[in-house]
């Protein structure tokens, strides 16, 4: 009985943590984010295909020369929008002119063959499964932001007070956002 029991518990977790742990099936899917679509200079990365320029870390990771160590900072949108002009101060990565990232432009690291996250991890390693803010405001609102879950990859309008990860972006924008017709 009792080995039958431990059997079961160890199943249990097993399955448990490879739902939770990062997994990518590329036989399933084109990959989304190629390694190969990405340069590398220490601790950010450059998009080929879109020029932006990446923060390999979210806020509150430290780049280690191989991966992202130590746990992603969570903020409400107000602190997180504020974040940036400490991380501009800071110059990091001899750089001040980093910015909240928009939807698209998040959506654009977005690894449809992974899950836990859904990002490239050979590009973003150590990258957390986490809801991440953008700098869009939900038309309409003051209190609301939008934000993009690297967990299952859903874009969605979030409660300025809620809680959530910052990963910082340069150049651009690379896209042509639509024009907002008036509402008379």
């Amino acid at each position: 009985m009792v080995n039958k029991l431990l059997a079961t518990v160890v199943i249990t977790l097993f399955c448990f943590s490879s739902v939770w742990a990062a997994s990518c099936h590329s036989e399933r899917l084109a990959s989304s984010t190629p390694t190969s679509r990405f340069v590398s200079s220490d601790a950010m990365v450059t998009d080929r295909q879109t020029t932006l320029s990446w923060m390999r870390c979210a806020v509150g990771q430290q780049w280690n020369g191989k991966t992202c160590k130590g746990k992603a900072q969570t903020l409400d949108w107000q602190h997180a929008m504020a974040i940036v002009d400490k991380v501009n101060a800071e110059t990091l990565g001899g750089h001040n002119d980093w910015r909240m990232p928009m939807v698209p432009e998040l959506a654009s690291i977005v690894e449809r063959q992974c899950f836990n996250p859904r990002m490239n991890i050979d590009v973003f390693p150590g990258a957390p499964s986490k809801v991440f803010w953008s700098s869009m405001e939900k038309m309409g609102t003051t209190n609301y932001a939008y934000t993009l879950d690297f967990g299952g990859g859903a874009a969605m309008a979030s409660s300025k007070e809620e809680l959530g990860a910052v990963r910082l972006v340069r150049g651009g924008p690379w896209w042509k956002p639509p024009a907002v017709m008036s509402q008379r």
